[in-house]
């Protein structure tokens, strides 16, 4: 295993053409991150297409790049209008604006990219240490432990989704539906087709992500329109001149900088719980462990350093379930999922050990990837804060074009077009709804894959039901899957309606 990591940083370092991804990936999550209303969701899924054909180590480069890229960026909307480029910033306008009001826009910018960068190196050297730990479990799952595990893992999503838990469950069963439109891998037979012989193959991921993420965020944004933001007023020199003082600041406050490391890390690991909520949990243990909480809000240093080092440290942590288990953990690391299917990679336990060159591009994809986005911030933060300012009149017809040819390159299929429309407009609707669209997403991604390991076990056991509860650690996914959904309502029964 560790073997391939020196040869895939080799094949990183040695050839200008994986850079070249890494940089491009890099640029591109930076840009989307910038941009309030786009996301690493939107970037990825507009990227995935563009992929098909290539290698499948360079392309989780490319990915790979996004994810380190897409928070930094974000954190450049966040400091300078007040507006989070990304969810996972959104803690980052507590402190950071109010620095950038003061006049203190480079330090807080010096502070994002330095904290970004070094929680992102945390979170992966956790994931690697993990591996040990990963391949042992991952030998003890067959094809009913598996089975499991994805109801476990898309439960704990349902249950951790914002909204209520028949809603989640609802979009999640939805996406199991629309996973199992097509011919069935085990049987053959045509389902939910309605007669038509475009949907013998299913509906195609590519128009599907497209749809979901990147169109329905842009109809979402049509609808409500430029939010007007008042935008600090900083000279280039004033942003320069405080970029060296941000970085000092980091190191200066070690220990806060590894506890928010430490606290993404973990909140990455655990499946539906996302970015955004790391972001948040670790500015308030900052702000609940500090001689001085009432300071935060007001432009405090280790309130930026908190949520900026906890929101790139989470991608490692969250890499650990996708590349185990096959669960993902949030809307990024799902359309990861939908990229591995894409290039012929069967996410979950199997992948770690057939495909290590897969796993070390994207670690040392993600490592390059924040080295650079943060050097990009560090050199270059008097021209990226331009960005926050682009109007996003300008913007969505853009990703509208590209999100339909995106749709239409991989087959030349007019009817994949119609597919990534007509899901756009039903996300949009659905989050309307008040329903989670990553459950959906997710259950779309694995349902497949759920129902595969379901008929395995019932030809291992010959069609015995038992298998499921004789196993050990079938029976206690079993078991967990019940605790996710029961412990919830007895809170919510002990302590009343919210």
């Amino acid at each position: 295993m560790f073997g391939q990591a020196t040869a895939s940083l080799g094949l990183l370092l040695g050839n200008p053409e994986v850079m070249g991804f890494v940089l491009l990936g890099t640029a591109i999550g930076l840009v989307f991150g910038a941009l309030p209303g786009l996301s690493g969701v939107v970037a990825m899924s507009l990227v995935l297409p563009l992929t098909f054909g290539m290698e499948p180590e360079q392309a989780m480069f490319m990915y790979a790049g996004i994810m380190g890229g897409n928070p930094v960026g974000g954190s450049i909307s966040a400091i300078m209008i007040n507006a989070p480029g990304t969810a996972v910033n959104a803690a980052t306008c507590f402190d950071g604006y109010p620095m950038a009001q003061k006049g203190e826009a480079g330090r807080a910018l010096g502070i994002s990219a330095t904290a970004s960068g070094a929680g992102a190196v945390f979170g992966v050297l956790i994931l690697i240490l993990a591996f040990p730990l990963i391949r042992i479990a991952v030998t003890a799952f067959g094809a009913p432990e598996t089975f499991m595990f994805i109801l476990f893992g898309l439960g704990a999503i349902v249950v951790a989704a914002q909204g209520n838990i028949l809603k989640g469950l609802f979009a999640g069963g939805l996406g199991i539906i629309l996973s199992l439109v097509g011919q069935s891998v085990i049987t053959g037979e045509i389902r939910y087709n309605f007669g038509t012989v475009y949907l013998w193959d299913g509906i195609q991921l590519i128009p599907f992500v497209i749809g979901v993420f990147a169109l329905a965020e842009m109809i979402n944004l049509t609808v409500k329109g430029k939010t007007a933001v008042a935008a600090a007023k900083v000279t280039g020199q004033e942003l320069t001149k405080g970029v060296g003082q941000g970085i000092k600041d980091v190191f200066h406050h070690l220990r806060g900088l590894l506890r928010g490391s430490a606290i993404g890390t973990l909140v990455g690991i655990i499946p539906g719980v996302g970015g955004a909520a790391a972001n948040f949990v670790s500015y308030t243990v900052a702000m609940q462990s500090s001689t001085h909480p009432e300071t935060f809000g007001t432009g405090e240093i280790e309130g930026v350093i908190a949520s900026e080092s906890a929101n790139n440290a989470k991608d490692g942590g969250s890499l650990i379930p996708t590349l185990g288990f096959g669960i993902p953990g949030s809307a990024e690391m799902a359309v990861l999922l939908g990229a591995f299917i894409l290039h012929g990679l069967i996410p979950g336990p199997l992948l770690i050990g057939d495909h290590p060159e897969i796993v070390w591009a994207l670690i040392w994809g993600l490592v390059m990837s924040n080295v650079l986005a943060a050097g990009f911030v560090l050199i270059a933060a008097r021209y990226l804060c331009k960005l926050a300012d682009v109007n996003l009149a300008y913007i969505i017809p853009i990703v509208v074009s590209l999100s339909i040819m995106g749709a239409y390159a991989i087959r030349g299929s007019f009817f994949d077009v119609l597919v990534a429309v007509a899901f756009g407009f039903f996300a949009f609707f659905l989050r309307k709804g008040g329903f989670p669209i990553i459950t959906m997403v997710i259950g779309f991604i694995l349902g497949s894959l759920a129902e595969k390991a379901f008929m395995q076990s019932l030809m291992i056991s010959g069609g015995d039901y038992s298998i499921f509860v004789t196993r050990p650690i079938s029976l206690v996914l079993l078991l967990l899957l019940i605790g996710v959904f029961v412990i919830p309502l007895v809170r919510r029964g002990d302590g009343g309606e919210a």
